[in-house]
């Protein structure tokens, strides 16, 4: 490897630590308003009218986020056409679409929308490491797994309050698991290729991703069958088979 190509390859590394920071950074402020949140809900359970202002403040905050977030991705798409600048419009967007989806889970489950988002924002930021700084195969098997924990959180949390909203969940997380299955496939029978695309690389390992996809089907089975004690033992092990994936890529990176 030449001299440019190590200047490169580093540039290439900093420009993807530097999103990685960038990701956290909003993580950690965000954890922070939900911590706020949390503790001022806490303190004015009593006064149910303040605690229910705010959350209600949060619902139609969302809206307003969610068209900030559309004008921003349209000045993207605009700038793009255009080959002009993209930084800012996207950044914009990608904070009030943030924003909006924070804002909205919050106002409409309340206590129960900011538990969420305490996983949720850290897992999203751990999900942004994994998709700059490792193989693509990795971050779709961690995309995989994060979709089976949010389904068996989700049934523990809602099966006794909201068993019908479960049931609509697990559909959809099965649709999913399915797609991601035959997605796949596609990508190995074209060598890592989605039309043109190029998604994966040549020597791509295919068994995590089939894994990832027929252990949330079987998660989801399980937890239907045998309710919310089978649900956490399906949720530990999808965490300990997560640890052993990173394990095995993070070998693969050195």
């Amino acid at each position: 490897m030449n001299r440019e190509e190590r200047l490169a390859k580093k540039q290439k590394e900093d420009h993807a630590l530097n999103r990685v920071l960038w990701w956290f950074g909003g993580a950690v402020i965000l954890e922070f308003f939900l911590l706020l949140l949390n503790r001022f809900g806490a303190r004015s359970g009593a006064q149910g009218g303040m605690t229910d202002g705010v959350f209600r403040g949060l619902w139609i905050g969302s809206w307003v986020f969610l068209v900030a977030a559309v004008a921003c991705g349209v000045c993207w798409a605009l700038r793009r056409k255009e080959k002009g600048k993209t930084f800012l419009p996207g950044l914009g967007t990608l904070v009030f679409g943030s924003l909006f989806l924070c804002a909205f889970a919050a106002g409409t489950w309340q206590s129960l929308g900011v538990q969420f988002l305490y996983v949720c924002v850290p897992v999203v930021a751990v999900l942004a490491l994994i998709y700059y700084l490792y193989q693509r195969e990795f971050f779709l098997v961690a995309l995989q797994g994060g979709l089976t924990l949010f389904a068996m959180w989700a049934y523990r949390k809602l099966i006794a309050v909201e068993p019908v909203l479960v049931y609509v969940l697990f559909a959809v997380a099965a649709a999913l698991a399915v797609a991601f299955l035959v997605l796949a496939a596609v990508l190995q029978r074209g060598k890592g290729r989605l039309g043109k695309v190029r998604v994966l690389p040549k020597r791509a390992n295919y068994l995590p991703l089939y894994a990832a996809g027929a252990e949330c089907l079987v998660c989801l089975a399980v937890a239907l069958l045998l309710g919310a004690a089978a649900a956490y033992v399906c949720l530990i092990a999808t965490v300990a088979g997560l640890f052993g994936v990173a394990v095995y890529y993070t070998v693969r990176l050195m």
